[in-house]
């Protein structure tokens, strides 16, 4: 038994979502300290007047990671002990079925297995020094962003005006418009929790999900592993399936000890068989057999004996597309979460015009969400999943008031544009119709659209 890829994914939710929330967190704190954008300084003493401000903003931000980090070590053990427990029900069951024929052992129960309990430390300390890390990288990244989010409203002010001796009215202007530019642009990156090797910088969401999924998965292939040591079950055997991964390709279809040893055994039929050390397969590398979203799958095996009868197998084609729909859910949920947070920026920094801009834009992406989820059958709107830290109930309601103004505001110009257009079909001869009980006579008024439009509001 192995997790699917849905199952994977739902156990790494509840973590990858605190840090959402740990970076929208951050993200609100630096904001808060480009509020003063407005300044009547020139945009140079602005500059150095706001880089003075890290030592503070670096606080702020080490008081919110270690308030966030209690709640993400414990949701991890949780998540830990879950899959645990949902691996021993999946594979003792089977494991007594071949005790009682005699195949194999009586393991003990799984609260007392030294086996279990290693396993599970392990994997423990693993989830540990993963969040940790995603911790201080956050630290030291809002730092840098934020350093790098004043500079640039500075460099854009500049450009905008043509001139860094720009006066004190021009100055906060320019820096404004630089401002909304740039918070739109931080906004869309975000704050990383991971740099590989190569330079690439992961959200938290797709690092700390990533890293949970292979956790969650690690758990189960390793309590599975001590419980069918736990019973004297040495042999796995590795399913094949077509298009597999270079290091998968290696693997599937053998037969690996637990003991890492080497030989043969037979199956069912009485055909001979090698089987190989299981520390000599890719197992344990991010891209090798069962690591980071492989669709590969490990079962105990007993010689002599077909133990595929005893552990059924799940629909695993079924979950593979509902994963793949709820992939697509989960992109259009990470659209609104950013669009959310945007709304959340500048209203933090009190940009009315720029709040009222983002405002729209998330209807539109919450709307596009909600049509794609209508669509499918086996998908349910998650709220959960598209809430952000600091959008709350007063920034949500002043959002869809201003979005309702401007789908006012583009209502009556539709209308506006109809008239205008009806004038001019209409010349200077015939009438328009105003409302179903009214019309005018547009030569009247020789084409003065201000008069037709009070006309047409009374009607």
């Amino acid at each position: 038994m192995s997790l699917n890829l849905l199952r994977n994914q739902q156990a790494a939710e509840s973590i990858d979502g605190i840090y959402n929330d740990l970076e929208a967190q951050l993200m609100r704190n630096i904001a808060r300290h480009i509020s003063g954008w407005d300044q009547p300084i020139d945009t140079d003493r602005w500059l150095l007047q706001k880089l003075a401000e890290i030592g503070r903003l670096n606080q702020e931000n080490v008081k919110t990671i270690a308030g966030m980090s209690g709640l993400s070590q414990t949701a991890a053990q949780r998540m830990l002990l879950d899959m645990a427990e949902e691996a021993v029900k999946a594979v003792d069951p089977g494991l007594r079925h071949l005790a009682r024929m005699g195949l194999a052992g009586e393991a003990v129960a799984p609260s007392k297995s030294r086996n279990v309990k290693q396993a599970i430390a392990g994997l423990r300390r693993q989830a540990k020094d993963t969040l940790n890390l995603c911790n201080t990288t956050m630290l030291y990244k809002a730092q840098d962003a934020y350093k790098g989010l004043v500079w640039d409203i500075a460099a854009e002010a500049h450009r905008m005006l043509g001139s860094g001796a720009a006066g004190l009215v021009g100055g906060a202007e320019s820096r404004q418009q630089a401002v909304r530019k740039c918070i739109r642009k931080f906004n869309e990156k975000g704050i990383p929790a991971f740099v590989d090797r190569r330079g690439r910088e992961w959200t938290p969401e797709a690092y700390v999900n990533m890293a949970m999924r292979n956790t969650a998965r690690q758990t189960a292939e390793e309590v599975q592993d001590a419980r069918c040591r736990d019973a004297g079950v040495n042999l796995i055997q590795i399913d094949s399936h077509s298009g597999a991964r270079p290091k998968c390709a290696k693997d599937q279809g053998k037969i690996f000890s637990l003991d890492n040893t080497s030989g043969e055994t037979e199956d069912l039929n009485g055909r001979k068989i090698k089987y190989y050390p299981w520390k000599d397969s890719s197992y344990g590398e991010p891209d090798g057999i069962l690591g980071i979203n492989c669709g590969h799958h490990k079962w105990p095996f007993v010689p002599g004996v077909n133990n595929h009868r005893y552990f059924p197998t799940e629909d695993f084609d079924a979950y593979d597309n509902l994963y793949k729909e709820t992939q697509v859910q989960r992109a259009l949920e990470r659209d609104v979460r950013k669009q959310k947070r945007e709304c959340m920026l500048f209203d933090e920094m009190g940009d009315e015009e720029a709040f009222k801009e983002a405002s729209v834009k998330l209807k539109q992406k919450e709307a596009k969400l909600k049509a794609y989820v209508d669509s499918k059958d086996h998908l349910h709107r998650r709220k959960d999943r598209e809430q952000v830290v600091g959008f709350d109930r007063n920034v949500s309601s002043k959002a869809v008031a201003a979005n309702k103004k401007v789908q006012k505001e583009l209502a009556q110009k539709a209308r506006d544009d109809k008239i205008k257009t009806e004038i001019k079909a209409a010349g200077m001869k015939g009438q328009i119709e105003l409302s179903p009980k009214k019309k005018i006579d547009v030569s009247k008024y020789a084409f003065d659209e201000a008069h037709i439009n009070k006309e047409r509001e009374r009607a």
